[in-house]
């Protein structure tokens, strides 16, 4: 904000990031907003799991399990910066965890507010209050892992590490499938001239193609995306704008709409953040791929190409009619 300038929280319904990665005035309005719940959570105490646990001595380093957490960092060269390098990325792999077990929470509320008689949703509190976890969590991984944009000494380590790669966080891929991505547009990713994909591709494949091709099947009618197409055919009207600013008027589903938007921003943020940060490492290092070998412009512009936007109308790169929703162009404005 400039000087002078006051915050009002319920001032506007756009959203966007600014051009710079960071939330402006009125990205920070909707982040703030605070989220109507039904029923208050009544919050009644647990006994451990484990009965003969003494909880007198169950001190914070214990708790938090931080000797064997700082021990997963086992750096291979002897590189400063390989320590942040590993850092950052198990930060990420952290929120990525934590993103899928509420995203799993999100959808199961989802069905049940989808199923219910009221048009054209039933309550989404239960919802908004873990999707909106979730997107949280998804801003501090793309406030995180742009630290490495400016390590300096990659090249100290690059060449030790062997075909670990970005391409191989099955978390994120879960992440993916949850969102609504159907396929696996990741496949062959890392094909090279001859045709042939490189280690890194098919040894994740060897370890985790069995479990990713059982997400796929799960989540086939059970994502995001396919929540978010439900709740456009219970809305009235005929064209994608003029249901959705029918949707703008019930509580419950604009909620919903803000914050699926605000996850879209942050996912299509990571793939554009880590592409950059790809190009300047290589740069850097003097190299045309990455240790995973894939082509990063190629293989990101599958993504763009088979699968945005996820929530077709709510983005930015929709110029539909506002029909008199504030914003203009798309549903939540430019």
């Amino acid at each position: 904000m400039g000087e002078g300038a006051t915050f009002d929280p319920h001032k506007s319904q756009n959203a966007r990031l600014d051009g710079t990665g960071r939330f402006g005035d009125k990205e920070m309005a909707l982040s703030m907003e605070p989220l109507a719940m039904a029923e208050p959570y009544r919050a009644e105490p647990l006994p451990p799991r484990d009965g003969s646990l003494d909880v007198s001595a169950n001190h914070y380093w214990h708790y938090h399990r931080l000797e064997a957490l700082l021990a997963c960092k086992q750096p291979i060269t002897a590189s400063q910066d390989e320590d942040l390098f590993i850092a950052v990325h198990q930060i990420c792999e952290v929120a990525f965890h934590q993103m899928i077990g509420d995203l799993e929470r999100t959808l199961a509320a989802l069905a049940i507010a989808l199923d219910a008689q009221e048009r054209p949703v039933g309550d989404t509190a239960e919802a908004c209050y873990f999707l909106e976890r979730v997107v949280r969590l998804y801003e501090v991984v793309n406030a995180t892992m742009p630290i490495l944009v400016s390590m300096r000494a990659f090249g100290e380590f690059r060449s030790a590490i062997g075909p670990t790669s970005g391409f191989q966080s099955f978390q994120f891929r879960h992440l993916e499938i949850l969102s609504g991505v159907a396929a696996p547009y990741w496949r062959g990713g890392t094909r090279d001239a001859r045709g042939e994909v490189h280690p890194a591709e098919a040894e994740f494949d060897r370890r985790y193609g069995t479990q990713v091709a059982g997400w796929l099947a799960k989540h086939r009618e059970h994502n995001l995306a396919h929540y978010y197409r439900r709740l456009l055919e219970r809305a009235t009207g005929a064209e994608v704008q003029t249901r959705l600013a029918a949707l703008f008027t019930h509580p419950g589903a604009t909620c919903l709409l803000r914050l699926l938007f605000r996850y879209e921003q942050q996912q299509t943020h990571f793939h554009r953040g880590h592409l950059a940060l790809a190009v300047r490492q290589l740069a850097m290092v003097g190299a045309s791929a990455g240790t995973g070998g894939t082509a990063f412009q190629a293989y990101l512009a599958r993504y763009q190409r088979e699968v945005e936007p996820l929530f077709a109308g709510l983005g930015p790169e929709d110029e539909g009619a506002s029909a008199g929703v504030p914003g203009g162009g798309s549903i939540l404005g430019r």
